[in-house]
């Protein structure tokens, strides 16, 4: 036992020295090509490679595992395990047509039983993905699936594009100590809270990828920056504020995201009730419109680029920005204090007693704000808010917190919220009633009627460019919508660009635009990284 420990502490030991004595200090530009990487991307794998515990929400799927069908750069859909599919012209017959060289990284095949056992284990546990509308799935034959919907459903390209085909033999509750997977690497080593290894699979039915070896160290930014200025690591992910850092042979990765910051705002008065995991619903200030909507009008999301991104970024109004079914009109001029000092006073929130913060029917224009203490940026983003809210009579109460009593407080008190998918399918999650209160799904508990209507009516249509019609019209229909110039459950607030900084050397390939995950996100085509003799 005390021999166990006093090795752990050696170890720590050895590598502090590494990190802080200047052990690879050789300037990057002067390496040799290389065929192993060490990254800095957090302080831990979001989901634990195990899609029960969200692996494959944040666009990661396809490192450690094949998915049905994946996106490209550009965001276009085409076959992974499944080179081909159709759907029935009523939407709720998908048939795919599978590849017959796909193997998981212990050399056994990958088989339509398998994605069959996958699908069904999801659809059962339901956490995090919602596959309720999957009535059953067939396979006639060994390289044919057919998947039977209750309805038409448009959004079912998110969870085939995402969900990590698992190995129904070796699926069990420690898949995570041991995730075997169809991807291009495989993890050969995880120490929690210090380390995974990669090592290439060499199953793999694709192109090998460059790199062999990948080391990913989990440390928190400061101590990222840290190693990198001392070359113990190629390439970190950053924060905003450290993007202008000048490290011999490395340079400024940045990409444009639709990863975007906002505050969710409880729709509903307080004593609504409780959540389905008993948790309780509702905030007297923050469920009045006049509230949500003076926050929106009155912010400056510029000044929150300017000071909390260090400039990298943009404004955000939705969790759909630039995306193919964002609504351009729900954009609104933000900023403007007097105009968002009219919404509140014609409301009747007045400062009668002249402390500077307004009253009305006897409260306080005063809420609670929670955000991780442990991300910085979003605790940036809270103090600006809370700061900026002042000037308009609003008291904004920041309490710094974890996400384990933030998911206990989430309906009842506003929260530094983000979002941002590669599809609508998270719209559609934070704004339907029917899903309040399950996992992260509209924590605000908003309904509305009409909106519920559009976006059913979207997730009902059987070909995408009539579901982004009613999709933008969720948003804003002219009367109405869950937006910036509708009722605003949530005021988003910027868009991050992902801030990496990397040796001179590493090509990233061509990345799409972001999704939500900073950290992860630029791994997503991680088999497709190479090196470069001359740097650029």
């Amino acid at each position: 036992m005390h021999q166990k420990k006093y090795t752990v502490i050696l170890i720590c030991l050895v590598f502090t020295m590494l990190l802080f004595n200047g052990c690879g200090k050789k300037n990057a530009s002067q390496q040799k090509a290389k065929d192993s990487l060490v990254i800095c991307m957090g302080t831990r794998p979001p989901g634990d490679f195990d899609p029960k515990k969200r692996w494959g929400l944040y666009s990661q799927t396809q490192i450690l595992h094949s998915a049905l069908l994946k996106k490209t750069a550009t965001l276009d859909i085409v076959g992974d395990y499944a080179k081909s599919y159709e759907v029935s012209q009523d939407g709720k017959t998908w048939t795919f047509h599978l590849n017959n060289n796909f193997k998981f990284s212990n050399g056994e095949p990958v088989t339509a039983e398998d994605v069959k056992f996958t699908y069904e284990t999801m659809k059962k546990d339901g956490t995090n993905w919602d596959l309720s509308f999957l009535q059953s799935i067939d396979i006639p034959d060994p390289l044919t699936l057919v998947f039977h919907l209750s309805e038409p459903r448009s959004t079912f390209f998110a969870q085939l594009m995402e969900i990590p085909i698992l190995p129904r033999k070796h699926y069990g509750e420690n898949y995570s100590e041991n995730p075997i997977g169809s991807g291009p690497y495989k993890l050969t080593q995880w120490d929690k809270g210090q380390q995974a290894i990669l090592e290439t699979n060499e199953h793999f039915h694709g192109k090998q990828p460059y790199f062999k070896k990948v080391t990913l160290l989990f440390l928190n930014e400061n101590a990222a920056l840290a190693a990198a200025k001392n070359g113990t690591v190629d390439f970190i992910y950053t924060l905003p504020e450290f993007a202008d850092e000048k490290i011999p042979g490395f340079k400024l990765f940045s990409y444009e995201s639709n990863d975007v910051r906002g505050v969710s705002l409880p729709c509903q008065k307080a004593g609504f009730g409780t959540s389905p995991a008993g948790y309780p619903i509702g905030n007297d200030i923050t469920s009045d419109p006049a509230i949500r909507k003076a926050l929106n009008i009155g912010l400056s999301r510029q000044a929150m680029i300017d000071t909390v991104l260090n400039g990298h970024g943009k404004k955000a109004y939705s969790i759909v920005d630039k995306m193919p079914w964002w609504n351009e009109k729900t954009t609104v001029e933000d900023g403007n204090i007097d105009k968002a000092k009219s919404i509140l006073t014609a409301a009747g929130w007045i400062d009668t007693d002249k402390d500077g913060i307004r009253e009305k029917d006897g409260k306080k224009a005063s809420f609670k704000l929670y955000h991780p203490s442990a991300d910085v940026v979003r605790t940036n983003t809270a103090i600006v808010v809370a700061e900026q809210a002042k000037k308009l009579g609003m008291d904004i109460e920041l309490v710094g917190s974890n996400w384990d009593e933030m998911q206990k407080v989430m309906h009842q008190h506003a929260i530094l919220f983000a979002g941002g998918r590669h599809h609508p399918n998270q719209f559609w999650e934070m704004h339907d009633p029917a899903k309040a209160g399950t996992s992260y799904c509209n924590i605000v508990y908003y309904d509305n009627p009409t909106v519920t209507k559009y976006m059913h009516k979207a997730i009902n249509s059987t070909n995408p460019q009539e579901a982004n019609k009613y999709w933008k019209l969720a948003q804003w229909d002219g009367k109405t919508g869950a937006s910036a110039i509708g009722d605003v459950p949530y005021v988003w607030l910027i868009r991050l660009n992902h801030i990496h900084l990397g040796n001179e050397h590493i090509n990233v390939g061509k990345q799409a635009i972001h999704t939500h995950g900073h950290e992860w996100s630029v791994l997503a085509n991680l088999g497709e990284w190479t090196w470069q003799d001359d740097a650029v």
